[in-house]
């Protein structure tokens, strides 16, 4: 097409035959390019991700749906892989030629001159694909404030800020979106959808458009849209890269590769080693240690090559296929001890990282190196609990893989010292299934340091808290089977401190068992017999108040179902007193919530008290996270109010989704 003598070039990219989703980024760019042509100033969108996530044809879409806004023609060239294998001079010469410049200048300079003079008076729509940098990008912008530029690049350069460029994060599709562009290719297929099936995929594909679009082809050509097969076989694969290929091409792992291929050497190695690392999500430290040393370039650099997220100040992400690319790379170049090193690192940094919050969220002892007095609280004062509890809460899914990792290392003393550190959050949070996984590595790894070493505490330990955990999911047949077998071994230890201890919070466990079981007498026979091993003087000093409160706390409802009423309520008023100054909020909770069973037992005299005091118990239990004794305790105090004509359904009500919560918890869903 031809404007007078000018030629008005026509050079988009044909529109995207598929798109889907991304309403909100084309309705950024559509506001932003319509906001600069209104203000006057050459507009510049630049679309930046993960590679693989669709910038490219993002922009082509976006521009189709811009383009007749510049009535002067439409450029578009691509920049080369990030390598700038295509110069800007090179850019330029196209751009002029198809402009009707019949002789573009020979020098750099000339042809950027050429450029700001022709278009100094149209209204052109620029499309550049794979942007190198601010700089480069600069070059190319046409003078005329009736234009826009929309360019792509691998590269979250800070320079396109500072030239304040719009940037646009683009993100993997969300579940509902990679369905979609899924879907199309199942299209024929008259069986009845799989969702179950079609949302592994999803997953299996990180959610990446061209990991998904490239999957949608195999399902429909080599699979013949049997996908329940297709996902069956992708996830047995070893790697999934190795099978999104296209004509035998490996089309996903080449553009990693490309962006990988760009980076500084130690930021290569970084890109590797980062793999190793048991989750997708991880905080700065943990890569520091991972790394060997403090890293902030190479981080740096990762995120700059969106192959790594910051997703918080001090906290990152890999997408899930990023990783299974550098842990190719890692398993190629890097020596094995080398990354067994790492791995052992980043246990050891975890395992420092779990002590420490135990130490800010309980004064309740732990058996282990790193609670000799080497690992200092990480946290002191009233809000220290709620900051601990929500670090170990943000690393909760790494926990478990980190304990799955040091197993699979055989580092068998920090498998079973992770285990013991983590026992009191998983005990505080009700997360029972998470413990027995934890737990059951730790037996088995204790068991090793056993046979090796002739130390029977690791396994005491490791007992006693698969015990706890199987009570926690109401198996008490296994919990039992851990108690008695902690029992015995206690038994068989030399008389100490530590095995008096042990045996005493056996007791006090068992004494739950009794309890659900309906055994009253022999729950509070427990609960005394427990007494006798706190009074004895071999009892540890330091822990002997601590543990009589905890009899008081726990024995407390036993007590008053004994129709021991006043003996209950006495103890649980001096258990409350004793929590109630110190860093255990949540034994302060629970004092509160048992001594208001209690003195609902009591008879109708203490019913006020107990409504006050379950109504309190409740909203600390509420505040804490604590959803086992929270539904306990509003199931109470709903019988109660029921006792005196006022029905309280929102209690009940809530003591039901809590419930629900809970059977999560229970299977250790994250």
């Amino acid at each position: 097409m031809t404007v007078g003598a000018r030629p008005v070039p026509r050079a988009l990219a044909p529109d995207p035959r598929l798109f889907v989703n991304r309403e909100s980024e084309l309705e950024l760019i559509e506001r932003d390019i319509t906001s600069s042509l209104a203000s006057r100033q050459v507009g510049v969108v630049v679309l930046t991700g993960l590679p693989g996530v669709g910038k490219t044809t993002l922009a082509t879409r976006c521009a189709h749906l811009v383009k007749d806004l510049f009535p002067d023609g439409w450029l578009s060239a691509d920049l080369g892989s990030s390598s700038e294998s295509v110069t800007v001079d090179d850019v330029l010469f196209l751009f002029l030629s198809q402009l009707g410049v019949e002789k573009p200048s020979p020098s750099s300079q000339g042809l950027r001159a050429q450029f700001q003079t022709i278009t100094a008076d149209l209204g052109l729509l620029v499309v550049l694909d794979d942007v190198e940098s601010a700089a480069q990008l600069v070059n190319l912008l046409p003078s005329s404030s009736r234009s826009t530029v929309i360019a792509t690049s691998r590269k979250r350069s800070e320079g396109f800020s500072r030239q304040r460029f719009t940037v646009v994060e683009v993100p993997p599709f969300s579940v509902p979106s990679s369905v979609e562009l899924l879907s199309v290719d199942l299209a024929a297929d008259p069986a009845p959808v799989d969702l179950e099936a079609l949302e592994a995929l999803v997953e299996l594909c990180g959610r990446l458009p061209l990991a998904l679009s490239i999957a949608g082809a195999q399902l429909g050509s080599r699979h013949a849209g049997r996908l329940p097969d297709y996902v069956s076989q992708l996830s047995a694969a070893r790697s999934v890269l190795k099978k999104l290929t296209e004509d035998g091409r490996p089309v996903v792992e080449a553009v990693f590769e490309v962006s990988y291929q760009d980076l500084p050497v130690e930021a290569q190695r970084a890109y590797r080693l980062l793999s190793l690392h048991p989750g997708e999500r991880f905080c700065e430290d943990a890569a520091h240690a991972l790394l060997g040393a403090k890293s902030d370039v190479e981080l740096e650099s990762l995120i700059v090559a969106n192959l790594l997220t910051r997703v918080r100040h001090d906290r990152y992400e890999v997408h899930s296929l990023v990783r299974e690319h550098a842990a190719g790379l890692a398993e190629h170049f890097e020596h094995p001890d080398d990354a067994d090193a790492s791995v052992e690192r980043v246990v050891e940094w975890y395992l420092e990282f779990v002590a420490a919050r135990h130490l800010a969220i309980s004064d309740r002892p732990r058996f282990g190196d790193r609670f000799d007095g080497r690992v200092a609280p990480a946290y002191a004062g009233g809000e220290a609990w709620g900051k601990a509890v929500g670090d170990l809460e943000a690393e909760r899914a790494n926990l478990r893989r980190v304990v799955r990792a040091a197993a699979d290392q055989e580092l068998h003393a920090l498998t079973w010292q992770l285990s013991e550190a983590l026992a009191t959050f998983y005990f505080q949070r009700d997360l029972h299934g998470d413990a027995i996984a934890v737990h059951t590595l730790g037996l088995a790894a204790a068991s090793v340091v056993r046979s090796r070493t002739g130390d029977a505490r690791p396994v005491l330990r490791m007992r006693a808290e698969l015990g706890t955990a199987y009570f926690g999911v109401e198996d008490d047949e296994a919990a039992m089977e851990h108690f008695e077998a902690a029992s015995a071994l206690a038994d068989e230890l030399p008389e100490s401190g530590e095995a008096l201890f042990t045996r005493e919070k056996v007791l006090q466990w068992k004494s739950f068992v009794h309890k659900r079981r309906g055994e009253i007498e022999a729950a509070v026979d427990a609960i005394d017999q427990a007494r006798v091993l706190v009074d004895d003087p071999a009892f540890p000093e330091n822990d002997r108040a601590r543990e009589r409160a905890l009899l008081d706390l726990n024995g407390g409802p036993m007590l008053a179902e004994a129709g021991r009423t006043e003996d209950a309520v006495s103890r649980g008023r001096i258990a409350l007193e004793y929590f109630s100054d110190g860093k255990e909020q949540h034994n302060q909770a629970k004092a509160l919530a048992n001594l208001g069973r209690s003195l609902v037992l009591a008879g109708p005299e203490h019913h006020e008290e107990a409504e006050h005091t379950l109504r309190d118990a409740i909203r600390r239990l509420d505040e804490l996270g604590m959803p086992f004794w929270e539904a306990h305790s509003s199931t109470v105090l709903a019988d109660l109010l029921a006792q005196t004509g006022r029905q309280d359904d929102a209690l009940r009500r809530r003591a039901e989704e809590l419930k629900k919560i809970l059977n999560d918890r229970k299977t250790g869903s994250l």
